[in-house]
């Protein structure tokens, strides 16, 4: 049986075909360059005839080859690298700080699963922008009272405009960096988007947040009975009575935390959700009437005994600048493929 064997001289020139095309993995196209100018691995001088002929000819094929596989592997490699592309139609998308977005029916954006943490809020702080609120991470109820003193609870003291600037930074940062579209974009959602996350979009009249505050009697986020059940969220409770003594509270209601609670602590509502009702209040994009001098929260919070105030319909209001241990905030994602 007849065997071709490669000779040292033709290993050696293949040796170098191959060493110079792996300097694509980090010399991009100037690698490429480099290698389209390689000669083609020649056999050695010492053969000639039919022998030579054949060692010259698969020596230029396996060149071919080489560089044909290499291309192939460079090419393919920026797609391996892409992020997955947010979409509406999957049931969740994690982004680049591991927040979690769910679609919710009759809108047209993804919503954050849980309100924005501390340590996602870090992230931007850490860019050193200018922030109207300077106590974000070491919030305290009357100075004495720490409130949410870890990584996983909702972040407290942010204002509207620094919530708007978190969004705006986030956008920006995750299209460079490519795991969101070139027109994909952050934002606050809008009353009547929180409205439909709640699950009384279209039931609600009015024209302004305000005409439409608390206009759906005994209908909450868990159901429509007062008090709530047991893990329907976290509220003015017995713990925090207990703790503060003279403070109003849920009687017979217990979620176990005096101040607010790590995100996703009770339970979600039909469409994955969490925190809609209590915990910390939730800034929405839209003015809450037509003075556009007060922006709207939605969702109670942690000090909130309702029934009024933990209403699916009820508005609270405040000047975009202000701040205080209860107003936090949720992002929503919008999609424009």
């Amino acid at each position: 049986m007849n065997r071709r064997v490669f000779k040292p001289g033709l290993v050696m020139h293949l040796d170098t075909a191959l060493i110079f095309p792996l300097s694509f993995l980090n010399g991009g196209e100037e690698a490429f360059g480099h290698l389209a100018q390689i000669p083609s691995p020649q056999p050695s001088p010492r053969l000639g005839g039919e022998r030579g002929r054949r060692q010259r000819r698969d020596a230029h094929w396996c060149w071919y080859i080489l560089r044909f596989f290499f291309v192939l592997l460079m090419a393919c490699a920026p797609l391996r690298a892409q992020p997955a592309p947010p979409s509406l139609k999957s049931d969740r998308w994690t982004n680049s700080l591991g927040m979690i977005f769910v679609a919710v029916p009759k809108t047209a954006v993804g919503f954050a699963i849980c309100e924005t943490r501390v340590k996602d809020f870090n992230a931007f702080a850490g860019t050193k922008p200018q922030l109207e609120a300077t106590n974000w991470n070491h919030a305290l109820y009357h100075g004495v009272t720490p409130v949410s003193a870890g990584p996983d609870f909702p972040v407290v003291n942010v204002s509207w405009n620094d919530a708007v600037a978190f969004c705006a930074w986030l956008t920006d940062a995750e299209r460079k960096a490519g795991t969101i579209g070139a027109k994909d974009s952050y934002r606050l959602p809008t009353d009547e988007e929180w409205s439909f996350a709640v699950g009384i979009g279209g039931r609600e009249t009015g024209a302004t947040p305000r005409e439409k505050s608390g206009k759906l009697q005994d209908v909450y986020p868990w159901g429509t009975q007062f008090p709530p059940p047991p893990g329907a969220g976290n509220f003015a409770d017995q713990a925090a009575f207990n703790y503060f003594t003279k403070w109003p509270h849920i009687e017979g209601y217990n979620d176990g935390f005096v101040t607010t609670s790590p995100v996703g602590s009770f339970r979600p509502n039909q469409f994955g959700i969490y925190d809609l009702a209590g915990n910390a209040l939730e800034w929405c994009a839209d003015c809450y009437d037509d003075s556009h001098k007060q922006r709207v929260l939605r969702g109670g919070a942690w000090n909130n005994c309702g029934p009024r105030s933990l209403l699916s319909s009820y508005r609270e209001h405040v000047a975009p600048g202000r701040f205080s241990v209860v107003t936090g905030f949720r992002c929503v994602l919008v999609i424009n493929q």
